[in-house]
């Protein structure tokens, strides 16, 4: 006696699902912290500064650097510089002057800050952010992450699932790599209709529960009849499938004695 048996579809099918949510979800984020956000960013920044006033499309978006962000910004405005000389100390030249008014830009969004008589004005009104800052592109991995997480994990147990094996021979049952001889087996029991059985097996000094389950692993009820056959065991499978069989077949009985009696009537 020898067969074997791939995997069910319904378990595959449901760690596919989940698979593809988690890294699809994960690769959605990345894209947006990786390109989608700095183009929503090239897009507002070039509209502003194309537009003629104030900068008159004399700054290109590529020229631009990473700093200031508004987080270096909101940390500048609690060292309260007061001096243009201080300013600059902390956020560098200003990329673009327009009379009293100094700007420090990037690709997240500008600094105006107003300048006279040497002395620096600020208030949080006096950052500009294109669309998305710095913190918001930058957490978009974080999700991504978060995601990717548990996505690779269903990945994993969808590899499981669709490479599962299941072999039966003359010796015993090779369970995905795990070998059950015929002579380690204890009991097979605890049906449940909903289509799994437990297979209680020694390993070693202990016993152990094997579960078999009609989602993992397609030849189920062939696999159950062999186990039976080869130690001798109650098939609970086969039994409730032919005591809900015989039920269906009272029932159609009972529904077409009803039929014919309505027929008289």
């Amino acid at each position: 006696m020898r067969f074997e048996s791939g995997p069910a579809r319904t378990d595959r099918n449901w760690w596919l699902l989940r698979t593809v949510v988690c890294l699809g979800i994960a690769f959605w984020f990345a894209y947006d912290g990786a390109r989608g956000y700095h183009m929503k960013n090239r897009e507002a920044a070039e509209l502003k500064l194309n537009a003629p006033e104030p900068f008159g499309g004399r700054i290109k978006f590529d020229d631009l650097g990473e700093a200031p962000t508004k987080n270096t910004f909101e940390q500048v405005l609690k060292a309260k510089p007061t001096s243009s000389e201080q300013l600059n100390q902390h956020l560098g030249k200003p990329t673009f002057v327009s009379g009293t008014d100094q700007y420090f830009i990037s690709r997240y969004g500008y600094a105006k800050v107003t300048v006279k008589d040497g002395r620096a004005a600020l208030s949080s009104s006096d950052w500009v952010t294109w669309a998305k800052t710095k913190e918001e592109i930058d957490h978009q991995f974080y999700w991504a992450l978060l995601w990717a997480v548990p996505g690779l994990y269903f990945l994993w147990r969808l590899i499981k699932a669709a490479t599962l094996r299941v072999v039966i021979d003359d010796e015993g049952m090779t369970y995905g790599g795990q070998r059950i001889l015929f002579g380690d087996m204890v009991a097979l029991r605890d049906y449940s209709p909903k289509g799994w059985i437990d297979l209680h097996h020694k390993s070693g000094a202990r016993e152990k529960k094997l579960r078999l389950d009609n989602e993992k692993v397609l030849l189920f009820d062939d696999i159950v009849a062999a186990i039976c056959q080869a130690k001798g065991f109650r098939n609970e499978v086969k039994e409730y499938a032919e005591k809900k069989a015989r039920e269906e077949a009272e029932e159609q009985a009972v529904a077409e004695a009803e039929g014919q009696d309505d027929q008289k009537k």
